[in-house]
Order: C-alpha cells, then structure tokens, then sequence
C-alpha cells in the first residue's frame, strides 16, 4: 500500500463544503508525483477510462500522520496543526463547480513515480 490513501469524500456536490481527505502513512518528500482524479467507479478494482478532473500536486514534503485535504472551492493553500498534533495541509481545486456530485464517482489516487513532458 502507498504513502498516501484517500480516506473519504465530504460534501459532495456542496461546493462550499466539498473536499478529498487524504491519509499519509510513510514520509513524502515531495506530493509532486502524486495526481487526484475523479472518473466512473465500474466496481471493485475497475474504473472507467474517461478521467474528467485532476488535481496534480505542488512539491511539498508531508510526513507520516498528517491529513491532506483538497477543496473543490477557490482558496488559498495552507497548512495547519491539527488536534491529533500532526499537520493538515489544506489544498484548493480552485474550480467553480462541483467534483463529486454523482453516486458513480470514483476518487482516484495515481502515485506517478517518474514522468516526461514532451512539447508537441
């Protein structure tokens, strides 16, 4: 199992309230391979090819048992001490509408170890 695992979905389709949690498990030293999506939840362990939002992380280092939070709604990231003395980092989507307002949706967590960008 990775690092990092989403923990739930909350306020779906309240824009105001609408966020990912996430748990981190193990020391990241940077979130920057690590890309959120939504896509068609088919069933267990199968999920639809069409990804239609997506979230890629800024590098940041987190460490074992803090929270990560990404809003749907506009904000400006931060991070604060939490009651369990760890750390929430808070991050905004910064997109106008809703993310997860269908009973369908599946949230995916891709752990990108390694990628190229090729101008075309």
């Amino acid at each position: 199992m990775g690092a990092l695992k989403v923990h739930s979905v909350d306020g779906k389709g309240k824009l105001s309230e609408e966020c990912v949690w996430l748990s981190v498990s193990a020391d990241i030293p940077s979130l920057s391979y690590f890309l959120l999506c939504d896509t068609t939840y088919l069933d267990e362990g199968h999920i639809s090819n069409e990804l239609r939002h997506m979230y890629w992380f800024k590098p940041k280092a987190v460490k074992e048992g803090d929270w990560i939070r990404v809003y749907t709604k506009n904000g400006t990231n931060t991070s604060v001490v939490n009651d369990k003395k760890t750390t929430t980092h808070i991050f905004y989507w910064n997109l106008g509408a809703t993310v997860w307002n269908k009973d369908g949706d599946a949230a995916i967590l891709f752990d990108l170890t390694t990628w190229k960008s090729t101008k075309v």
